[in-house]
């Protein structure tokens, strides 16, 4: 993994991490999952981000090791979902158009030499005629 440097943040930087921090707290753990799962409305999202929140206004660099512990979260969540999407796109696109293309029976790159000329790979250029110049788009 590269090591990438997490940026410091000063009392604005840290206070608004703060609010927003407290504020997906609720509306995520408050809010939409027990909505969505009918369950029983939680009071310790409510409870944190009121502490979240009051720590944020009063003195913002209580948050930094917050703030470094979620940035540092980012960065290896980041690391495995570029492998894991990587991963799915390479075996669900590519893989399956190159298994139909060679089925298929097309070789779009020409890798194969033609049967008048087994000498090169090279493709000859067309001539174009004067009035192709006139509107080239």
């Amino acid at each position: 993994m590269s090591q990438q440097t997490i940026p410091k943040l000063d009392r604005n930087g840290l206070r608004q991490f703060g609010l927003t921090f407290s504020a997906i707290v609720v509306s995520l753990f408050g809010l939409l999952l027990p909505w969505l799962f009918a369950a029983t409305w939680p009071t310790w999202p409510w409870l944190f981000a009121a502490i979240l929140a009051s720590a944020s206004l009063v003195f913002p660099p209580v948050l930094s090791p917050l703030y470094q512990l979620w940035m540092h979260f980012g960065l290896v969540m980041a690391y495995l979902n570029t492998r894991i999407i990587l991963f799915l796109l390479y075996t669900v696109v590519f893989v399956p158009t190159g298994l139909a293309m060679k089925v298929g029976g097309r070789d779009t790159l020409m890798r194969k030499l033609s049967r008048t000329d087994d000498k090169s790979y090279r493709v000859a250029s067309k001539v174009r005629d004067a009035s192709h110049f006139e509107r080239p788009y």
